[in-house]
This record gives C-alpha cells, structure tokens and sequence, in this order.
C-alpha cells in the first residue's frame, strides 16, 4: 500500500526542499544558498518565495475535496524558475481541513492489517459521502485503546491527491512526504515530552494533536465558525485523548503543557485567554525564534508567515 503521508509519526529522511500548497498561495522553502542542503540543527540560512494562486485554481470534487486545474502548474513553472536550483523531490504540505482524521481501537492491528484497513475505508467512506471516493489512506497505531489498540488515520481522495502531485510530478520532482500543516509544526519540538496537546489553526479549521507519555494518542481537525466554538472542541479533544488519567487527576485541558500557533491567530488567542482564565500556564506560541533558533530567512518578513513555519517542519524531517 502507498503510504502517500507522513506526519510526525511516520517520518523519514526529506529532501531539502518543501512546498505548502493553500486555496490562495503556492509557498517554496528551501536552502538559501540552492547549492548546499540546509540542516535545522546547524542555525541555517533559508529563503521563502511564494506565487498568488488565482481563484479558479481548484474546483470542487464530487465529494467536495480541492481538485488542481492547470492554473496550479502555471505558478509551479514560475516558482521553479525563481529558485534557480534543479529540485529532484521535496515535500508538500496541504491545509489541515484538505484531509480526514479518524480515530478508532483495532484488536492487534499489526497482524490483521487488511482488515484494519476494511474498516477504516468503510469509515471513511460515509465520512467523505457517497458514492465514496476512492480514497489514500494511511493508518498508525497509538497505543493502547479501550478495546486493543488506538488507531489513527489519515485519508484524502485519490482524485484530489492526484491533482496535487500532477504539477510537481510533471516538472521532474517526486513528492517525498505529504502531509498536513498541524503534523508539519509538530515535528519542530511543539510537542511536549510527557503529557501535552498541540493546536494549529491558520484557516477555517481548528487541529488538536494530544500527546501522553511522550506519544501521539489522538488528533482531531474541525472546522469552526467563532473562536470560543474551536476552544471548545480543543478541550473536548484533550479530554478524550486523554482518558487514561486517574479520575481525581485536574483537568487535562489545563494541566498539559500546551503549544499553539499561528501566533495571532483567533484561536490560538482563545486557548491563551482559557488557560489564563484556569490559572495555567500560558501555550507556548509557535514562532520561528522558538521553533528554529538562530535560522535566517530570507526575505525577513516571511519569519513568521504559519506557511513557512509549516514548511520548515516538512524540512525538519530530513535532520
């Protein structure tokens, strides 16, 4: 089976190179110098470039997701010539809401694997409607659950999938690593050793990731209309991935350490006032200073824009 993402949990080498594909911008990330790969551990020198995307660049798919037209290959053309070095693969980053979570226990998933994955496409298919798509699918345990083990799953339609790739594929470069924003930022240290929840909110969705023991244990993206609303289902998020502690423990949702970001955001403000308001600790907010110690980028102003930081998180990968 291909394995199309790869977020913190299922990790590998990158390449030096990433993109982080929105509704309005085609993003590039890379080496400053083309010439030289650029570790995050060795305070690197990176530049952002970017190309609006016009508003006909996708169109709704049968079952809603973002299809790519051809607009999307006119600005990757145009963006490639902007960085003058010949890129063989790199890793893409998409909206949180562009792909579907879902949580469920498997009873010894590792030696029932094809029946892991029967349940899950039927799952996800009345969650994407029908006729279902056909979908990519990736799956991961996360340890234990009420019944065997927690499963956590990731599924986009193939349709949609393909649409993404097509241009890079066309220009010469494999997609290494597909994977979404929130699971992008959390591989550059936003997760906490020990008990600690994760939200990413740079669009119309909410993504909580929540962390026990030092292990992923769940993650929820939803979308939202008002801040408060998305606050809500963080906690609700944090209760449930966390529903192994002692029942007179304090409440998770204030005790973990958190990390939020974009910085600014609406919901990231939200989950500030929350903590404050319960006496907790105030989330760490996740910025490029924080983050990247020391990195240069170039130009200044991209230092804090939540696509660079999602990019360097598809970079960091690769250290």
């Amino acid at each position: 089976m291909k394995n199309p993402f790869s977020p913190a949990f299922w990790r590998s080498p990158r390449p030096p190179h990433a993109f982080v594909l929105t509704r309005e911008r085609l993003v590039y990330v890379g080496p400053a110098d083309p010439r030289r790969r650029a570790p995050l551990s060795a305070a690197p020198a990176f530049r952002v470039l970017f190309r609006p995307l016009p508003p006909d660049t996708f169109a709704a798919g049968p079952d809603g997701s973002p299809l790519a037209g051809p607009a999307l290959s006119g600005a990757l053309q145009r963006l490639l010539a902007e960085t003058g070095a010949k890129i063989q693969a790199a890793s893409l980053v998409v909206p949180d809401g562009w792909v579907k979570l879902l949580v469920v226990d498997a009873v010894e998933p590792e030696s029932h694997a094809r029946e892991v994955e029967e349940v899950l496409r039927w799952k996800f298919g009345r969650a994407f409607g029908e006729p279902a798509p056909a979908l990519r699918l990736s799956w991961q345990p996360a340890g234990a659950g009420a019944e065997g083990a927690r499963i956590l799953a990731l599924a986009a339609a193939e349709q949609a999938v393909s649409s993404w790739e097509a241009p890079f594929e066309k220009a010469g470069i494999r997609v290494g690593a597909l994977e979404t924003a929130a699971f992008a930022v959390s591989a550059l240290g936003a997760r906490a050793p020990g008990d600690g929840f994760l939200v990413w909110a740079d669009d119309d969705t909410a993504t909580t990731l929540v962390f026990s023991g030092g292990q992923l244990r769940f993650a929820r993206t939803r979308s939202f209309t008002e801040a408060g609303e998305a606050v809500q289902d963080v906690r609700l998020a944090v209760t449930f991935g966390m529903s192994d502690r002692p029942a007179d423990a304090p409440p998770a949702d204030v005790v973990a350490s958190c990390a939020a970001g974009p910085s600014g955001s609406p919901v990231a403000e939200a989950v500030r006032a929350f903590r404050a308001g319960a006496g907790a600790a105030e989330p760490t907010f996740l910025t490029l200073s924080r983050l990247v110690p020391g990195a240069t980028i170039t130009p200044a102003g991209a230092a804090q824009d939540p696509a660079t930081l999602a990019a360097l998180g598809a970079l960091a990968g690769g250290d």
